[in-house]
């Protein structure tokens, strides 16, 4: 760019917010005018006309230029971050213009020209967090844009509220890159997907990078398997809680990333992702791992930070970065595993070291309870029973106590080195003790109480109550019998 003017004349011109004035290098390509404060541009002005490249991001534009549509080998437009509401007027550029970013606007529709004129040339389009973008799309002009089909390879619609516009990603078939996660924590202009692949997504079959963070999905479908393309997958900070078989058969599946989901399990063919590098499970709620893990030789990255897990892998050969910190077993101390903590906690200077204490969710699938019942059978409970010393009697009326189930110190007496729980140490010796000590009062005659079965619902203990405990039915011959006593 050159200016002929002195630098007190360039001053005024910024401060008026409007471009003006301003004479240029004949064969001038790039040109960026970005953090100006421009709110126009002056109606005598023209830019270069072999400008390719034009950066206008960070401004205070509420529309396009003239100057800028009258553009002809125009190749990338950066109009980010500014306050534009439409952009529906076609472009001398449409057929030049490869990338397009219209990021941060105020956009009350999407461009339609780059639908309608078929702007072929375009392969990167970013609309993100443009959160009234869907205003505009009422019914027939909404059905009349998914009739046709982009060329567009990377698409970013971040925090736009698609919701029950997510049919528009329709017209991406040939998208390589789908970006819809959301990076800020802001749920007002959230894509709400909820399951993947999604109305609208099933038909991006061609991407190989996909970014679903954040995005309220609860679960993933059986058809997910559809993205035999997919390199890159990222489903953080959902909630999930189980992933299907079909998963596995992402064969080409490099890096994926689950972080700050409620997975419980993993499914058992893990092992089939052969060219999985790099797994990211921290802060989920897994109780156990698939024993084929040890099998995916190819991985390099596992994050196991912050789940339920009693048992972590040692044995995958070429793994290079772990974190098994915050789970319900001791950390490993050895110097290698150290080394592979402090790579992967490189951007993540947060993270607390050592052991998680043990809490039971009600409900949850891998409380303690459940983790440790299958760790011997009813037979075996028989025989612990049988050889283990009752320090205490009780009745059936002792379960009202609230002082019942607080067992006492002869209760916790015996030594827990059986058989039952040697050579596993993902059992937990104070749920073991406390599973045979209600297994002991159930032996001698009394009935489980219903306040005991953590996962059932206050609706089935009414249910039980009603059954067990009717009310009273009374014939009457139309008067109304006092059966009450004196005392009621």
């Amino acid at each position: 760019m050159k200016n002929k003017h002195n630098p007190d004349d360039t001053r005024e011109i910024i401060e008026k917010h409007v471009f003006s004035k301003i004479e240029w290098q004949e064969n001038l390509t790039i040109l960026d005018l970005s953090n100006r404060g421009i709110s126009d541009f002056d109606e005598n002005i023209n830019l270069p006309e072999n400008l390719a490249v034009l950066n206008l991001a960070n401004n205070q534009l509420q529309g396009v230029p003239i100057t800028v549509l009258k553009l002809n080998k125009l190749k990338t437009l950066d109009l980010s971050y500014n306050e534009i509401e439409l952009f529906n007027e076609t472009p001398n550029a449409y057929h030049t213009l490869e990338s397009l970013n219209l990021k941060n606007n105020k956009l009350v529709m999407p461009p339609s020209w780059v639908w309608v004129e078929n702007a072929k040339k375009i392969v990167q389009l970013n609309l993100s967090y443009n959160h009234k973008i869907c205003q505009s799309l009422v019914k027939d002009y909404f059905e009349e844009l998914l009739q046709y089909t982009t060329q567009v390879r990377k698409i970013d619609l971040q925090g736009c509220c698609l919701g029950k516009h997510m049919k528009l990603m329709s017209t991406f078939k040939h998208a390589r890159v789908v970006n819809l996660g959301n990076d800020s924590y802001n749920y007002l202009c959230v894509n709400h997907i909820e399951y993947v692949p999604s109305i609208g997504l099933e038909d991006c079959r061609e991407v190989e990078i996909l970014n679903l963070s954040n995005t309220h999905i609860y679960n993933i479908e059986h058809n997910i398997d559809i993205y035999q393309c997919l390199k890159e997958l990222n489903l953080s900070n959902n909630n999930i809680n189980s992933l299907p078989n079909e998963f596995c058969n992402l064969l080409n599946m490099e890096i994926c990333v689950l972080s700050y989901n409620k997975i419980l399990y993993l499914p058992e063919d893990m092992h089939k992702l052969v060219k999985l590098t790099k797994l990211y499970l921290n802060n989920n709620e897994l109780c156990m791992l698939p024993d084929t893990l040890c099998k995916m030789d190819s991985l390099k990255t596992l994050d196991l930070y912050m789940n339920h897990l009693y048992e972590g892998v040692d044995d995958i050969k070429n793994l290079e970065e772990y974190d098994f910190a915050q789970n319900y077993n001791n950390e490993p101390d050895s110097e290698i595993y150290l080394k592979k903590k402090a790579w992967l906690r490189q951007n993540h200077r947060d993270r607390l070291d050592g052991r998680a204490p043990e809490v039971v969710q009600e409900g949850s699938e891998c409380s303690e309870h459940s983790n440790n019942i299958d760790y011997y059978s009813e037979d075996d409970a028989l025989e612990v029973s049988q050889t283990s010393p009752i320090s205490r009697s009780s009745t059936p009326e002792d379960w009202d106590s609230d002082d019942f189930w607080v067992p006492s110190h002869g209760d916790y007496s015996r030594q827990w080195t059986s058989k039952y729980y040697q050579g596993s140490s993902s059992s937990s010796p104070m749920a073991m003790q406390w599973l045979d000590y209600v297994k002991r009062k159930m032996e001698e005659g009394n009935f489980c109480p219903m306040d005991m079965h953590l996962s059932i619902s206050i609706t089935e203990k009414v249910k039980y109550e009603k059954m067990h405990n009717p009310k009273p039915q009374y014939e009457s011959d139309g008067q109304f019998d006092d059966y009450s006593d004196d005392d009621s």
